[in-house]
């Protein structure tokens, strides 16, 4: 079962990049199958908020690591912060 580790944005606002942590996959890089790996999957959402996949991408832990940092550390829609008086 794969767990959403977090989204990136792209340049057009439409298109989204979802990284995911699953298991058992055939790493896009090295062709070695693994326990657990990255899964990249590219959205593009419609204007009736239809969701069209545009492509999936698997990498093992060390191919995937710049895709699993930055989901991690980048939210999708930044929060103001509240100041407290």
């Amino acid at each position: 079962m794969r767990e959403l580790i977090g989204k990136i944005r792209t340049k057009d606002l439409n298109v989204i990049e979802e990284v995911y942590l699953s298991p058992f996959l055939r790493c896009h890089e090295c062709q070695m199958t693994v326990p657990m790996g990255i899964e990249v999957v590219t959205i593009k959402r419609d204007e009736v908020s239809k969701r069209t996949v545009l492509s999936h991408r698997h990498y093992c832990r060390v191919h995937g690591l710049d895709y699993q940092i930055r989901g991690q550390s980048l939210p999708i829609r930044p929060r103001a912060q509240r100041r407290s008086t």
